[in-house]
Protein backbone atom coordinates (compact mmCIF):
# COMPACT_ATOMS: atom_id res chain seq x y z
CA UNK A 1 0.00 0.00 0.00
CA UNK A 2 2.91 2.87 0.74
CA UNK A 3 4.34 2.12 -2.74
CA UNK A 4 0.48 3.05 -4.39
CA UNK A 5 0.79 6.78 -1.90
CA UNK A 6 4.43 6.84 -3.40
CA UNK A 7 3.42 6.54 -6.86
CA UNK A 8 0.58 8.80 -6.22
CA UNK A 9 2.88 11.28 -5.41
CA UNK A 10 5.06 10.94 -8.21
CA UNK A 11 2.29 10.74 -10.68
CA UNK A 12 0.95 14.10 -8.81
CA UNK A 13 3.98 15.94 -9.10
CA UNK A 14 4.63 14.63 -12.99
CA UNK A 15 1.08 15.64 -13.33
CA UNK A 16 1.48 19.08 -12.51
CA UNK A 17 5.13 19.51 -13.84
CA UNK A 18 3.36 18.58 -17.29
CA UNK A 19 0.77 21.75 -16.74
CA UNK A 20 2.92 24.08 -15.71
CA UNK A 21 5.24 23.51 -18.77
CA UNK A 22 2.46 23.65 -21.48
CA UNK A 23 1.56 26.84 -19.59
CA UNK A 24 5.03 28.32 -20.08
CA UNK A 25 7.67 29.52 -18.14
CA UNK A 26 6.14 33.56 -18.52
CA UNK A 27 2.91 32.84 -17.48
CA UNK A 28 4.31 30.53 -14.28
CA UNK A 29 6.23 33.04 -13.23
CA UNK A 30 3.72 36.06 -13.41
CA UNK A 31 0.84 33.96 -11.71
CA UNK A 32 3.56 33.03 -8.98
CA UNK A 33 4.33 36.29 -8.39
CA UNK A 34 0.66 37.42 -8.38
CA UNK A 35 -0.87 35.02 -5.91
CA UNK A 36 2.00 35.61 -3.74
CA UNK A 37 1.34 39.55 -3.95
CA UNK A 38 -2.14 38.37 -3.41
CA UNK A 39 -1.95 36.83 -0.25
CA UNK A 40 0.77 39.70 1.39
CA UNK A 41 -2.58 42.08 0.61
CA UNK A 42 -4.75 39.48 2.47
CA UNK A 43 -2.41 39.43 5.57
CA UNK A 44 -2.98 36.87 8.25
CA UNK A 45 -6.16 36.19 7.24
CA UNK A 46 -5.60 34.67 3.86
CA UNK A 47 -7.70 34.25 0.72
CA UNK A 48 -8.97 31.47 -1.60
CA UNK A 49 -6.92 30.76 -4.49
CA UNK A 50 -10.07 31.54 -6.50
CA UNK A 51 -9.80 34.93 -5.08
CA UNK A 52 -6.01 34.97 -6.86
CA UNK A 53 -6.91 33.55 -10.05
CA UNK A 54 -9.80 36.82 -10.36
CA UNK A 55 -7.20 39.28 -8.98
CA UNK A 56 -4.79 37.71 -11.69
CA UNK A 57 -7.15 38.39 -14.70
CA UNK A 58 -8.08 41.65 -13.12
CA UNK A 59 -4.39 42.35 -13.96
CA UNK A 60 -4.38 40.83 -17.01
CA UNK A 61 -2.81 37.79 -17.25
CA UNK A 62 -4.50 35.28 -19.23
CA UNK A 63 -5.57 31.88 -18.38
CA UNK A 64 -3.21 29.24 -18.58
CA UNK A 65 -4.22 26.30 -21.06
CA UNK A 66 -5.72 24.02 -18.11
CA UNK A 67 -7.38 25.47 -14.76
CA UNK A 68 -5.11 22.79 -12.94
CA UNK A 69 -2.14 25.13 -13.46
CA UNK A 70 -3.73 26.81 -10.63
CA UNK A 71 -3.19 24.17 -8.28
CA UNK A 72 0.24 23.52 -9.90
CA UNK A 73 0.95 27.13 -8.69
CA UNK A 74 -0.21 26.62 -5.44
CA UNK A 75 1.73 22.88 -4.93
CA UNK A 76 4.80 24.90 -5.46
CA UNK A 77 4.30 27.41 -3.58
CA UNK A 78 3.00 25.05 -0.70
CA UNK A 79 5.93 22.72 -1.30
CA UNK A 80 8.79 25.19 -0.73
CA UNK A 81 7.01 27.19 2.29
CA UNK A 82 6.13 30.43 0.63
CA UNK A 83 2.65 29.48 1.89
CA UNK A 84 0.60 28.00 4.10
CA UNK A 85 -2.77 26.56 4.91
CA UNK A 86 -4.76 28.54 7.49
CA UNK A 87 -6.85 25.95 9.16
CA UNK A 88 -10.09 27.66 7.29
CA UNK A 89 -12.01 26.29 4.59
CA UNK A 90 -14.56 28.46 2.77
CA UNK A 91 -17.11 27.52 -0.31
CA UNK A 92 -15.71 28.93 -4.10
CA UNK A 93 -17.86 31.88 -5.50
CA UNK A 94 -17.89 30.27 -9.03
CA UNK A 95 -20.79 28.61 -9.63
CA UNK A 96 -18.77 26.45 -11.78
CA UNK A 97 -17.48 24.90 -8.41
CA UNK A 98 -20.41 24.39 -7.31
CA UNK A 99 -20.16 25.70 -3.49
CA UNK A 100 -17.35 23.22 -3.56
CA UNK A 101 -15.00 23.55 -0.29
CA UNK A 102 -11.40 25.28 -0.76
CA UNK A 103 -8.43 25.88 1.54
CA UNK A 104 -7.84 29.16 2.71
CA UNK A 105 -3.87 29.98 2.09
CA UNK A 106 -1.62 32.89 3.37
CA UNK A 107 1.92 33.22 3.42
CA UNK A 108 4.48 30.93 5.05
CA UNK A 109 6.35 32.34 8.10
CA UNK A 110 8.87 33.46 5.41
CA UNK A 111 8.32 36.54 4.16
CA UNK A 112 7.05 34.97 0.96
CA UNK A 113 9.34 35.73 -1.56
Amino acid sequence: MQQDLFLGKQLRDEGTQLVLDHAGDNWHDAARHIALSKLKMAGPKGCLFEEIRHYATELGLPEPPSPNAWGAIALHLSKSKKIVKTGEYRNAQSIRSHAHTFAVWRLGDQDGN
